[in-house]
């Protein structure tokens, strides 16, 4: 499997939580006079599927301000000003519905594993059982 160990879905994974602002990282756009990139850490390497449903789930939220996610960092565009009062909120929320939705997620890709596992082993089994009657031995 190509995957990184990292994107494997595990029901017991931790669960992502913004940690802390991570003022060194947080400036302002260059574009803007007030808009900041705002940084955050998180508790942990989000997966691909959890950043991938993060993003969706953002977008569906909150379409009037980006939102990125940078290794263990997650950077919101937006006011200094609009930070406590409705963006850290938001996205808390975004990160504990994220959480709920990957966990389900991994627990329908441990199923699946287990059946594909399962699969494999009785084709093993029935592979055995047929090289098990040949007779190499013998002569026709």
């Amino acid at each position: 499997m190509s995957e990184d160990q990292k994107d494997i879905p595990t029901e017991s994974a931790s669960a992502i939580q913004i940690v802390r602002l991570i003022d060194d990282k947080t400036r302002k756009d260059n574009d803007s006079d007030d808009v900041y990139h705002v940084c955050f850490e998180l508790s942990g390497y989000p997966p691909t599927e959890w950043r991938n449903i993060f993003e969706r789930d953002w977008k569906a939220l909150n379409e009037s301000r980006r939102v990125s996610i940078d290794g263990m960092f997650l950077v919101v565009h937006c006011r200094l000003d609009e930070v406590a009062p409705t963006q850290l909120p938001a996205l808390k929320k975004v990160v504990a519905t994220t959480n709920e939705a990957y966990r389900q997620y991994a627990q329908k890709e441990a199923t699946a594993l287990q059946h594909r596992e399962a699969a494999w082993k009785q084709e093993r089994k029935d592979v055995d059982s047929m090289g098990a009657l040949l007779r190499f031995d013998q002569k026709p």
